[in-house]
């Protein structure tokens, strides 16, 4: 099964924003739609998500004003409301805390996603290669669809997104890759900064991990998230723990590097407490480690397919099978940042075919 596929180019921003909006207009309106009983859960009417995602706007012009505009642009190709488009561009800081709730109160959802990364010293052809499963309600994975960005400065990006996001996870012609994974903390606030899918989609405009490293650096979010960020051409990979105060960098361990949803930089900030019968916490990135260690220097991708295939801890195992508690793998990334292209696939990776495409 193959996703939609979504091709915008152009070097004015608004413009890249109206054919992306126009392309997807039925998703972005039924994304609109389906995401308010997530923020009714939390305690938030539509109405009140929208002024609250409006409040990031004139920061965003500010320190981001091309993707600014950008998001702009797919609100009018979409013929939506500005403050729908900020709503789904900001929905995981504004869905991290019920209304009124006290940041340092402990969290019981459901851990979310699983990425790696397997290095050239460890993998067959020499070549970096990463990627995640992405496990998420799964609504959001019915509407998932892949962009295909021309800035037409130079730069390509492949990346798969919800509607009117600007990003979720991808790789660009420059050999650069990100995925990300669900972090909590207790320095979690609600402060208005750069939101998570504008600067995903600003490390996908990075030439080299320098640079996206310094963009990370400079970042100071207001909630936690793991960013694992690679280059094909330098041939590593790390993950960067983020949190409003300090980040924490993990490096691979000879050549191999899985991580999930656990502070491994430093536990004591933790917010996270899964049910210990789920497996959530120390486990699936731990887990999916020490699974493609088992071929270092000869792992391929169908090794990295079969791993991420994996069912220990089922139902909350690697591949997620856990849709009572609102989470399933919706879709699995492994992104061949040498090749230029990826293979995706739609859903679990235990039922369904990965699909290359291409930058």
């Amino acid at each position: 099964m193959r996703l939609k596929e979504i091709y915008i180019s152009g070097r004015v921003p608004y413009e890249r924003g109206l054919q992306h909006g126009s392309q997807a207009s039925e998703e972005i309106r039924r994304g609109c739609i389906e995401y308010r009983p997530a923020f009714e859960k939390k305690g938030y009417t539509w109405d009140e998500a929208r002024e609250l995602a409006m409040k990031f706007v004139p920061y965003l012009q500010q320190s981001m004003p091309d993707l600014m505009e950008e998001a702009k642009g797919i609100a009018d190709g979409a013929k939506v409301e500005l403050s729908d488009v900020m709503v789904l561009n900001t929905r995981y800081e504004l869905l991290k805390f019920k209304k009124d709730q006290d940041c340092h109160e402990p969290e019981s959802q459901d851990a979310e996603c699983t990425v790696y990364a397997v290095e050239p010293s460890a993998s067959a052809d020499k070549e970096l290669y990463m990627g995640q499963n992405w496990d998420n309600s799964p609504f959001i994975g019915k509407n998932l669809y892949m962009l295909h960005i021309d800035e037409q400065n130079g730069t390509k990006i492949l990346e798969l997104t919800e509607p009117a996001q600007l990003c979720r996870s991808g790789m660009n012609n420059w050999g650069v890759g990100i995925a990300c994974a669900t972090l909590l903390s207790t320095k979690d606030n609600a402060n208005v900064t750069i939101p998570t899918n504008f600067m995903r989609r600003r490390l996908l405009q990075c030439k080299n991990m320098e640079e996206a490293s310094k963009c990370i650096a400079e970042f100071k979010p207001s909630v936690s998230l793991n960013y694992l960020i690679g280059s094909g051409k330098e041939g590593r990979a790390h993950v960067i723990e983020t949190n409003p105060e300090q980040n924490y960098i993990i490096e691979a361990s000879m050549g191999v590097l899985g991580h999930g949803n656990d502070f491994v930089g430093n536990p004591t900030i933790d917010r996270f407490i899964p049910a210990d019968s789920h497996f959530t916490r120390h486990f699936r990135g731990q887990r999916l480690a020490q699974l493609l260690a088992a071929k270092r220097g000869n792992i391929d991708v169908e090794h990295i397919m079969t791993c991420l295939k994996d069912h220990y801890g089922y139902p909350a195992s690697i591949c997620n099978h856990n849709p009572e508690d609102g989470l399933q793998t919706i879709a699995s990334t492994i992104y061949c940042l040498d090749k230029g292209y990826a293979y995706i696939c739609w859903g679990n990776p235990c039922q369904n075919e990965y699909e290359k495409y291409v930058i």
